[in-house]
């Protein structure tokens, strides 16, 4: 969390792998997979968007989810 989210902002979810190989990344919001890449963004997020946000980066040697 970086302050106090109001609606009508716009969000951005940034989540970084440190692996070899580099990972792939998935962004999960309460179990449900909703986009992927190393940036999430929500514009005008609204309470429709609340909820437990994570990635999870995946290689061939594993994967790992973030905290929420």
């Amino acid at each position: 969390p970086s302050g106090e989210i109001v609606e009508g902002d716009s969000v951005t979810l940034i989540c970084s792998s440190d692996s070899n190989p580099p990972a792939e990344i998935s962004w999960f919001k309460g179990g449900t997979f909703v986009g992927s890449g190393r940036i999430y963004s929500i514009s005008k997020i609204s309470s429709d968007h609340s909820g437990e946000y994570k990635c999870k980066s995946i290689n061939e040697h594993g994967e790992k989810y973030s905290d929420a």
